[in-house]
């Protein structure tokens, strides 16, 4: 716990903490980061499960790009927002759960990649890969990627459930 005292006292914590405009600043950009990297990851899931069957899935690769810059603008905002309360965010059951169902998220996205590359190996396709390389022809959806695709939902809506609990459930300042 010494380093997140440390870490309290740094002039970027107490600027956080103190600053009328640090935290809806950065609320701003974590809400924006995350509206991006949630939907494109909820419309994948989205995808897989049947809906807009028209919009292809290597479509998503793209979509995946502007979904990284919305993580990385998450990561920094969340980041500073951590710094400016970390000891009771820390003592925080929400934000720790949070924390979790993010790390579950990234992988259930992960493994919905995965589910979908194999079921393109599986079909045989001798179609060689696009020169951006992306899938020559849609995969198979299988029930794996399925699953995944219903994880990675519940995982990313319950970061977001999460994340709005925090400020409901956080306690006092450590002495």
């Amino acid at each position: 716990m010494e380093i997140l005292r440390w870490l309290e006292d740094t002039d970027v914590s107490v600027w956080m903490r103190e600053s009328d405009w640090g935290v809806p600043i950065m609320l701003c950009f974590h809400a924006v980061g995350m509206g991006v990297v949630v939907g494109v990851s909820l419309m994948f899931g989205a995808r897989v499960l049947g809906y807009a069957k028209q919009f292809p899935l290597a479509g998503f690769d793209i979509l995946f790009r502007l979904a990284w810059i919305g993580f990385a603008m998450n990561a920094v905002s969340g980041t500073l927002m951590f710094v400016g309360e970390p000891r009771r965010l820390m003592m925080t059951a929400a934000f720790l759960i949070k924390m979790a169902l993010i790390v579950c998220a990234g992988f259930a996205v992960w493994a919905l990649s995965k589910a979908l590359e194999n079921g393109a190996e599986a079909e045989g396709s001798s179609l060689p890969p696009r020169p951006d390389g992306a899938l020559a022809a849609e995969p198979t959806i299988t029930r794996g990627a399925k699953v995944a695709a219903v994880l990675t939902i519940v995982f990313w809506l319950g970061a977001i459930l999460s994340g709005r609990l925090i400020g409901y459930t956080i306690g006092p300042p450590p002495l």
